[in-house]
């Protein structure tokens, strides 16, 4: 076995003797079998390449990495990293398969950017995702099969407009911006303009502002970034999928009973941060709690994880992927729940346009008085400065209805999703020119598999699009651990 001009020493006498090779020595000729596209094992530890053999009586030898406690490591199928929706949906989908899998989880509880406080409110409140998108949509699918009550949530016709400092229905508020918004329609879906081109371009070269520019400033905070940051290219795929992001409804149960559903039946390890994922071609060893050994790893972490290197991948993952990670955008992304001795706003309400600092809000309950500010992007990052995201969102809302609201308030909780070392952002954007990266992202990579709503082109930044990535990432992996059952 020649590697250069470097001979690589073969182990003789006892089959369990092994010849190891150092990390920063040359590594024979099969790491370019172990790892497609990459020269020697490189691992600022030295761990080990062990050439094993595996038959006394014959030449048959196998490369294998090792490092201490290998042998107590952990053995299934697969290797979940993140007990989010994607990671349980895949874990779900690969166990329904006959085969075995792990689920790693850092934090104490499942369910990644869902999280239900039943008691802030007195009822289910969400911190993180809220609403089922679409009436046919995947989420709302499998909380119907749960048997959970779903109900609408944010309807058009019951929104609200704060405009001049006064309270406004949204649709007669919307009707003179019509004309200006069905050309811009028209234009993006005829692709009659340049799909990297930004909202914030596409909107100044056009002179619409005002009505128009308020009611852009909320997409973009919808898509988790601002005008600038948001590409046209977005903007044609949420025209095109407008019934997976409209529509919306939310589970009156709370949304963590239908991660409970999905995850019945799936084996999880809590409290068990990954720091390492080690792949060669038949194979991976992830570093957590304790060491896992998989045939197959499904790597669900969320963007603004995999951009922070909080999990080391040995060798590197390959430049298209770097790339994608890199290219692709997480940026903050906050709730601010606030909750009163009496309601201010508009009975009937779902939600309402606040101001550009504060894009939206809503009741997430009809007869409670409680808000929820949804604030994403720079914005959210804004929300940050003194004196603080509450004070900041109140001072919003005394503008609109008097010092009551200060008087009135009784309590408000900050959630920070930037600042959540496991998630670091809100959910993925996509910044102009950036647009095929979701694909880039979502591509396997030798043993790895990949998912989480920033892999999905369909409605990414949508519960349905990390359930979809996941079953996704499921039937990749099985299929790849079964045709290499054949060869």
């Amino acid at each position: 076995m020649q590697h250069g001009s470097s001979q690589v020493r073969m182990p003789t006498g006892d089959p369990d003797e092994r010849g190891w090779l150092k990390h920063d020595e040359p590594t024979g000729s099969t790491p370019e079998d172990l790892h497609p596209g990459h020269g020697a094992i490189d691992h600022p530890g030295g761990y080990d390449v062990a050439i094993v053999r595996l038959n006394a009586e014959a030449d048959c030898w196998a490369w294998r990495v090792e490092w201490p406690g290998y042998r107590d490591c952990v053995d299934a199928d697969v290797v979940v990293v993140g007990a989010g929706a994607a990671g349980l949906a895949a874990a779900r989908q690969v166990s329904e398969a006959g085969k075995r899998a792990i689920v790693l989880e850092a934090r104490s509880r499942i369910g990644g950017r869902v999280h239900t406080d039943r008691g802030f409110a007195g009822f289910p409140v969400e911190r993180g995702a809220e609403l089922l998108h679409g009436s046919s949509s995947l989420s709302r699918t499998l909380a119907e099969t749960a048997g959970l009550t779903v109900l609408p949530a944010m309807s058009i016709w019951r929104g609200r407009v704060v405009d001049g400092g006064r309270v406004r229905r949204l649709l007669p508020w919307l009707l003179p911006a019509t004309g200006r918004y069905v050309r811009i329609v028209r234009a993006v879906r005829s692709h009659g303009l340049d799909p990297d081109a930004s909202l914030g371009d596409l909107l100044r070269g056009r002179r619409a502002g005002g009505r128009l520019g308020r009611l852009a400033v909320v997409l973009a905070n919808d898509a988790g970034t601002d005008l600038d940051g948001l590409s046209v290219r977005y903007l044609a795929r949420v025209m095109a999928n407008g019934e997976e992001t409209s529509r919306q409804a939310r589970v009156a149960e709370g949304y963590d009973r239908l991660i409970e559903y999905i995850a019945e039946g799936c084996s999880i390890v809590r409290d068990a941060p990954v720091t390492a994922v080690r792949w060669m071609s038949d194979g991976v060893q992830v570093e957590a709690d304790r060491c896992y050994s998989a045939r197959r790893a499904i790597i669900t972490v969320p963007l603004g994880v995999l951009k922070a290197g909080t999990v080391r991948f040995e060798p590197p993952l390959p430049p298209p992927k770097d790339r994608a990670v890199t290219e692709l955008a997480m940026h903050p992304g906050m709730k601010v729940l606030l909750r009163f001795t009496s309601r201010p706003w508009p009975a009937g309400a779902s939600y309402l346009l606040l101001d550009d600092d504060v894009p939206v809000i809503w009741p997430p309950h009809p007869d409670a008085p409680v808000l929820t500010a949804f604030v994403m992007g720079p914005r959210a990052a804004a929300l940050r400065r003194p004196p603080g995201p509450v004070q900041r969102v109140v001072s919003a809302l005394v503008r609109v209805w008097g010092e009551r609201v200060r008087r009135d308030l009784v309590d408000a909780q900050v959630v920070d999703w930037g600042a959540d070392p496991w998630t670091l952002g809100g959910y993925s954007s996509e910044p102009p020119g950036s647009g095929h990266q979701r694909a880039a992202l979502a591509a396997p990579c030798g043993p790895l598999h990949f998912a989480g709503e920033a892999t999905d082109d369909i409605a990414p930044g949508t519960v349905s699009a990390a359930l979809r990535s996941g079953r996704r990432a499921a039937v990749e992996a099985i299929r790849s651990i079964d045709a290499a059952a054949t060869r």
